[in-house]
């Protein structure tokens, strides 16, 4: 995980998260202007040009703000990844599972070869592969 943000960025991590963040949302205002939303379009611009050129011009000063956006970026992955983890678990694990099933494969049930669930091997390799574990 990420460190602290400290108060005072660097010149650069202050002119490279100014610059990211203005310039996407001036995409978005790009967007909402395309779609003839004007006060969006003025408020996401404002905000992009304001982040954008203190970005460029006072890098070092854009601390806080950095770290006000890295805390509701935290406080959203709160929500959204159990959201997202659990939606992919259930849209390629499930359907796996139900096909194992169905076509009889179960990782969990071993049948016994003869008497017993240990399984023969062949003569040349007994041993051989676990000399050199690690």
């Amino acid at each position: 995980m990420a460190g602290r943000v400290p108060a005072r960025l660097t010149a650069a991590a202050g002119r490279k998260f100014g610059l990211t963040v203005g310039i996407a949302f001036l995409v978005l205002a790009g967007i909402a202007f395309w779609r003839d939303n004007a006060v969006t379009t003025y408020v996401l611009g404002g905000l992009g040009g304001a982040l954008a050129l203190a970005g460029l011009v006072i890098p070092t000063r854009l601390g806080p703000v950095e770290r006000g956006w890295m805390a509701i970026a935290h406080a959203i992955s709160k929500v959204t990844t159990p959201i997202v983890m659990g939606a992919m678990y259930l849209v390629v694990m499930t359907p796996i599972g139900i096909l194992r099933r169905t076509f009889g494969g179960n990782p969990m049930v071993h049948q016994p070869s003869g008497t017993s669930y240990w399984h023969s091997r062949p003569e040349g390799k007994r041993g051989g592969d676990l000399t050199r574990q690690f």
